[in-house]
């Protein structure tokens, strides 16, 4: 969840918003010079924006001092953050301007109470104190202001600056979701379906996340599709949980790929159906998705049928890569086509191929793969001189293996004259790295 805060670099923003609308100065000019303070903050607002007159700060800023000696609550706000910024040649002068605005804040303007939070809270001019930040935040919050009933959400909820209570957390999510503010609402669906702060009741859940995922809310569809796919506090609607699910996970989620998955392995009818499961995980597991990728571990090896459906699957996914060039993807073919990964047999032939696609982009796992092959003559004609090249360039990307196959080829004089020096160099380099052969090998010399 993300929350906006104040911040000093954008307050020049809070200037128009709390200067409201501006009069002529024809229509209070007398009232300003007769004293009265709702006048002068007015005229000061005038010349501040240049609207109605020639723009002159220093004017406004004599307007808003003597408006702000009255007391009046947005004339010290506004004269705290002119001179919070220093902008217009006025020239900055952070005590002063915190002055101003505490005087305000203490008139119960939640402008400035939520300027002064803002500032507490993250530190901005002014020593972190977040028990002052939370503070200001409550007396702000409790006047209604929905920024401030956010921000106390927000740090109750993730208890990093403050202890950490998701009952106040709820409450005042609550507070800001009743003014129709949808972060607020989306927060509110997801505790109650969390049970953070509140007794976990999914059908209010489903109330308050259906008019947000209804406007297109991901989050929303998200949580709405698994509340509809398991049947909590809602009968199950498996159609209603897949469109949902599938409309957030084709915008590129995993977690929704893997709700899919888990749908189709668990549904029941038609939404029970393990290819399709498979090719869900298998989409989660292209974002990271390590449930997912636990999951098609566990399916492989709960039977021959299924690990051959999702080696299959798994192969697509990789070849659909590298025939578009992904030198990963190249290396997993090449894999595949090894070790007869969902095949009847190993094709060495085609594994040489899609290594060194792999290799000619710089990868270094296919570059010592191919060095084997030439090495044993695997798919190639044996080539002791291939082996050599490839080995050296994995060698050099660190690749302890290549180093550790390099340095023997040196110690033993195969495809090059025996160098102790390079053997030693190369194996000591992949004994560095932690390598078991090269280690042992080092030890016996």
């Amino acid at each position: 969840m993300r929350v906006r805060w104040f911040h000093v670099g954008v307050l020049s923003a809070c200037l128009a918003a709390a200067l409201g609308a501006q009069a002529q100065p024809s229509e209070t000019v007398s009232a300003a010079e007769a004293g009265q303070p709702v006048a002068q903050f007015e005229l000061g607002s005038v010349y501040f924006n240049g609207k109605g007159a020639e723009r002159n700060p220093k004017e406004a800023l004599r307007w808003f001092r003597l408006a702000a000696e009255q007391n009046h609550a947005q004339a010290q706000y506004m004269l705290g953050l002119v001179k919070l910024l220093g902008v217009g040649g006025v020239e900055k002068n952070l005590k002063e301007g915190m002055a101003w605005i505490q005087k305000s804040a203490a008139n119960d303007n939640v402008d400035a109470q939520n300027m002064l939070a803002s500032l507490y809270l993250q530190a901005k001019d002014v020593p972190r104190d977040p028990a002052a930040g939370v503070a200001w935040l409550e007396r702000a919050a409790q006047q209604g202001s929905l920024t401030a009933q956010k921000n106390l959400g927000f740090v109750y909820r993730k208890g990093e600056l403050i202890p950490q209570d998701l009952k106040k957390s709820f409450q005042w999510n609550m507070a800001a979701a009743q003014q129709s503010d949808m972060l607020a609402q989306f927060v509110v669906g997801e505790m109650y379906y969390l049970g953070e702060g509140v007794e976990q009741n999914h059908a209010e859940a489903a109330k308050w996340l259906t008019p947000l995922a209804d406007k297109g809310a991901q989050n929303a569809k998200l949580i709405l599709g698994k509340i509809y796919f398991e049947g909590q506090g809602v009968p199950p609607d498996y159609k209603r949980a897949v469109l949902l699910l599938h409309d957030v996970a084709i915008r590129g989620s995993g977690q929704a790929f893997f709700e899919l998955g888990r749908l189709f392995e668990q549904g029941e009818g038609e939404y029970r159906n393990e290819k399709e499961a498979v090719a869900y995980y298998t989409q989660a597991v292209k974002y990271k998705h390590t449930a997912a990728a636990k999951r098609l571990a566990e399916i492989s090896a709960e039977s021959p049928s299924s690990g051959e459906m999702v080696q299959s699957m798994e192969y697509v996914e990789n070849l659909n890569s590298a025939v578009r060039g992904n030198k990963l993807a190249q290396y997993n073919i090449g894999v595949f086509q090894y070790l007869g990964k969902g095949f009847e047999q190993p094709n060495y032939a085609e594994a040489v191929k899609w290594f060194t696609l792999a290799a000619n982009q710089g990868y270094a796992k296919a570059q010592y793969n191919l060095g084997t092959m030439h090495e044993n003559g695997e798919g190639v004609t044996k080539s002791l001189a291939q082996a050599l090249k490839w080995y050296r360039l994995a060698a050099e990307q660190e690749d302890a293996p290549a180093q550790y196959a390099l340095g023997t080829m040196y110690r033993d004089g195969l495809g090059v004259k025996k160098n102790a020096k390079q053997a030693r160099r190369w194996l000591q380099r992949a004994a560095d790295q932690g390598y078991g052969p090269a280690k042992s090998a080092l030890a016996r010399r």
